[in-house]
């Protein structure tokens, strides 16, 4: 099913009934401008939450402290206009990708940058497709690149496309997902290593969970 496709009947949305919703305002600037921007424009539509309370936005950059200097320059950017709400939470999403691509070198950067301003990232090694894979396999398996992970996959979505993901049968498996990934976090927090394969997109999906009355999971 592609992105422009939705079936919501699959969507587990529960009301919060013992829960309080946050009422966070979020930015999120995404450094892909496919994979990343539909998955979480679908998380945002599927818990009833307004652009104008959470916004995805894909700039210009790619490189994680250019995404990390446009988070700031949005935040800003917000803070400064009359009457509008601020955000709250920022967060932008980046890949790692493989042991010798440039962006291992660039990632103390912008998490530095990041920790400095207040904004919190959530990285994927080595790239988004990781946390795709943990909606349907918990693996600690090292993977040499996106290309690897695509190709896992594949074996759960034939015909994987950056831009045209099956976004009912992910959502309908995303609390797997997040457990996936927490087990991820465990195994290295035990075992040490590059933490080659992981990702921290359970904690913003967990953020977004809570700040609305419907829910994900």
């Amino acid at each position: 099913m592609g992105a422009g496709h939705r079936n919501y009947g699959r969507a587990v949305q529960r009301p919060a009934q013992d829960r309080k919703a946050t009422g966070h305002t979020f930015l999120i600037v995404v450094e892909g401008e496919a994979t990343e921007r539909l998955y979480l424009e679908e998380v945002r539509v599927r818990i009833k939450r307004k652009a104008a309370a959470l916004l995805v936005h894909h700039g210009d950059h790619t490189d994680p402290v250019g995404v990390v200097r446009e988070a700031i320059k949005l935040r800003d950017a917000q803070s400064a206009r009359p009457n509008a709400e601020p955000y709250d939470r920022v967060w932008v999403v980046v890949d790692r990708e493989k042991q010798n691509h440039p962006r291992r070198e660039q990632m103390p950067a912008a998490l530095k940058l990041a920790e400095a301003n207040d904004i919190q990232v959530a990285i994927s090694i080595p790239s988004i497709e990781f946390w795709l894979l943990l909606h349907f396999e918990f693996t600690t398996k090292a993977f040499d690149g996106c290309d690897a992970v695509k190709k896992a996959l594949k074996k759960f979505i034939k015909k994987y496309e950056k831009a045209d993901l099956p976004l009912d049968d992910l959502l309908g498996r995303v609390e797997t997902a997040v457990k996936n990934a927490g087990k991820c976090h465990g195994h290295w927090e035990s075992a040490g290593g590059d933490g080659n394969p992981s990702t921290h997109l359970d904690k913003l999906i967990k953020e977004l969970n809570d700040s609305s009355p419907v829910r994900l999971f």
